[in-house]
């Protein structure tokens, strides 16, 4: 697979802190959004490709459309930021044979069932134990809501 400038999971996908903090910050040129539910909502795609400045070419995938891609791609995405919205959507890229390595974990907010973490993660059981598969598969996941915060390893955090 190719390089990836930046995997993030982020549940509020495009929004300022991605197109001006990260995008920015690291001379993005692409975001690639893959959310089914995002992918399937016509509304929902408009609202989210009208969220993207017209210097971030901006393309929404499913799951399934988003394995193929990142399996199959000989493009340079070294200047790409891959969003999704939780670890499950991980997991299942790296059971469908998506080798990834090392995760941004952004806003992942409050919700009711989950436990607070940092002030940007709240996390349920279910995506703590997919985190953790996702950990024994070899995948490093590094908590950072911006690009001047502090990186903390979320195994740590997990413990």
């Amino acid at each position: 697979m190719t390089n990836i400038q930046l995997f993030r999971i982020d549940d509020r996908l495009i929004h300022g802190q991605v197109v001006i903090g990260w995008a920015s910050a690291l001379n993005s040129d692409t975001i690639l959004l893959c959310d089914n539910s995002v992918y399937e909502n016509a509304w929902e795609k408009e609202l989210y490709l009208s969220c993207a400045p017209d210097y971030l070419k901006t393309t929404i995938l499913s799951e399934d459309e988003t394995v193929q891609f990142l399996k199959h791609t000989d493009k340079d995405l070294s200047k790409t930021i891959v969003l999704v919205n939780g670890p499950e959507v991980i997991e299942k890229l790296l059971n469908n044979g998506v080798g990834l390595k090392n995760i941004n974990v952004g806003g992942m907010h409050f919700r009711e069932g989950r436990r607070n973490f940092l002030p940007y993660l709240y996390l349920n059981d279910n995506e703590i134990n997919s985190f953790r598969r996702c950990m024994d598969k070899g995948v490093n996941f590094e908590c950072l809501d911006v690009p001047t915060g502090n990186k903390i390893n979320l195994k740590n955090i997990l413990k």
